[in-house]
């Protein structure tokens, strides 16, 4: 790819596919993941440089707000950032539990009052990301121009599941990289940070391991899924073809009997992280 209308039209489709598939993540599935997540970003936060900017959670993001509230509660002084307009910096204003309230730009809340602050830490919520710290986000080109336009430089942390990680973001001379990015798998995913190698999943192996899965191996796999897929969980299915350059037979197989056995089979030989955490999300969706 290497015309910018190219790489807006791909970045289009990959929000669509990675928002549709965090949407359709059972709620109990979400929250343990955003669990997860806070309990590796407290400690970070607590030795972080203050102001730090959170996020309101918007489609399925994690929704920190309880960390928040903790952190408020340490004396920890935080920010919500507000969008004016499309294509314009953010601007930061000072938040506390039970402070007022409004909306802004795509109706997400954030505080009401004139007061702005600069924050010494950014919290980015991540759309995707990619193993080179950058981030995809709305398109609406608010984090980069905002961190492109700040007085002084301040500690960008990007967060969001692991199961959105992929190979490239295919990042352009505008985009910014994230100073790191947690998951909850993960507590710090460094600059250049690769696939898991087959040693990181031994322990999920069969006894019969017979080698990693192909694209088109592993599509084939996943194919007789959709015969008994529920309607509100097939984003999760549609992604993972997504990401392999694949669409799914319109008339499947018929559905395995045992999926829980069935993915069981199949996640350790995935070595691609990003697809690897998307598969375990699915299982635990389908499987009680």
């Amino acid at each position: 790819m290497t015309s910018w209308d190219q790489v807006k039209s791909w970045r289009k489709q990959a929000r669509q596919m990675i928002i549709s598939a965090r949407v359709a993540l059972p709620p109990t599935l979400r929250q343990g993941m955003t669990a997860a997540l806070m309990e590796r970003l407290h400690p970070l936060l607590k030795e972080a440089a203050a102001p730090i900017s959170f996020y309101w959670p918007f489609r399925g993001e994690p929704d920190l707000r309880p960390l928040m509230r903790v952190l408020a509660g340490e004396g920890i002084e935080l920010a919500l950032p507000v969008g004016s307009r499309l294509g314009e910096p953010l601007t930061f204003r000072p938040w506390e539990p039970g402070c007022a309230m409004t909306r802004g730009i795509w109706d997400i809340p954030i505080p009401a009052t004139d007061i702005e602050i600069l924050p010494r830490t950014i919290l980015a919520p991540l759309v995707g990301f990619d193993g080179e710290l950058y981030r995809l986000g709305y398109g609406g080109g608010f984090f980069d121009r905002t961190l492109a336009a700040m007085r002084e430089p301040a500690d960008v942390i990007g967060l969001g599941y692991a199961m959105f990680q992929l190979p490239s973001i295919r990042p352009q001379p505008h985009d910014i990289a994230m100073d790191r990015i947690l998951t909850e798998r993960s507590s710090a995913l460094a600059l250049g940070g690769s696939g898991a190698s087959p040693v990181c999943y031994a322990g999920e192996m069969d006894p019969a391991y017979a080698g990693d899965l192909g694209p088109e191996e592993l599509a084939l796999a996943l194919a007789p899924l959709e015969a008994g897929l529920p309607p509100e969980r097939k984003p999760l299915l549609d992604f993972i073809g997504w990401r392999l350059g694949m669409h799914f037979p319109e008339t499947p197989a018929a559905a395995p009997r045992d999926v829980d056995s069935h993915l069981g089979a199949i996640i350790p030989r995935v070595r691609d992280d990003g697809l690897h955490y998307a598969l375990k999300a699915l299982r635990a969706a389908l499987v009680p």
